[in-house]
């Protein structure tokens, strides 16, 4: 009997690897942002549900209007790149 056999969990693969690193640097990233600004992110970019929302949508769901979820999602960004230097998350892409 082989051991993925006798421990289902010990036969990840490489992609499963990856893609908990990188939910794992992703929360770590987001973690570090305003509510408001995680929650804009999350939701336009598919975080929450796996479907990436239009502004409108996001605006709709938080009770903003849709420049003020524009420039949330912006400042988000601003904040993800001045904390997060883009080559430690090349590895993922």
């Amino acid at each position: 009997m082989t051991d993925s056999a006798r421990n289902p969990r010990s036969s990840t693969t490489p992609d499963d690897d990856a893609l908990r690193a990188l939910r794992s640097k992703l929360h770590g990233v987001l973690s570090r942002l305003p509510d408001i600004e995680r929650e804009v992110v999350e939701l336009r970019m598919g975080l929450v549900d796996g479907s990436p929302a239009k502004p409108g949508e996001v605006a709709q769901r938080l009770g903003l209007t849709i420049p003020e979820v524009k420039r949330i999602e912006e400042r988000a960004f601003s904040r993800i790149r001045e904390v997060v230097p883009i080559k430690r998350l090349q590895r993922f892409l």
